[in-house]
């Protein structure tokens, strides 16, 4: 990866809060990255989750969860970088977890929408799900609506 960065800070008394823009002419992998570490720099307000990997607690940032599930009595939290086991249920992730790019797609699974590659619709009546890494799950059928909705797909 060979790009360069162009950065200005332009100083504005009358904001109240600093606000970036990226300007790029398609999104990369460097925007992606760009976007990812200002997250992580300003963003107190979501806690990490503690997860465990065998024995050891693992302190894992939300924006690295790709998707939560249960599965025999134990809840699955998946990344890119492993698989880890959390102690907490399902519901008490949920209410931890950012509102804004988690959402549930079952009764035993959470996902995290920035780690989405597509949705495909193309199967009646569900959802399926794939992510940047290649794994994929479905929508419950009774989750569908909620899902189109917070998408903004509707079905014509």
């Amino acid at each position: 990866m060979n790009e360069k960065v162009d950065i200005r800070v332009k100083v504005d008394p009358t904001r109240q809060d600093p606000s970036v823009i990226i300007q790029t002419p398609e999104k990369s992998e460097l925007v992606e990255n760009i976007i990812y570490a200002i997250e992580r720099c300003v963003d107190t307000e979501f806690p990490q989750v503690s997860v465990y990997e065998g024995e050891s607690v693992v302190m894992l940032n939300q924006w690295d969860i790709v998707r939560v599930y249960s599965e025999n009595r134990k809840l699955a939290v998946i990344t890119e970088e492993g698989d880890y086991e959390s102690r907490a249920t399902l519901k008490e992730l949920e209410e931890i977890l950012d509102r804004d790019c988690f959402v549930r797609i079952s009764r035993f699974e959470i996902i995290n929408l920035r780690k989405v590659h597509s949705f495909d619709f193309s199967t009646t009546g569900t959802i399926n799900v794939i992510f940047e890494d290649g794994s994929e799950t479905w929508v419950a059928r009774r989750y569908v609506k909620a899902i189109r909705e917070t998408l903004g797909h509707r079905q014509g």
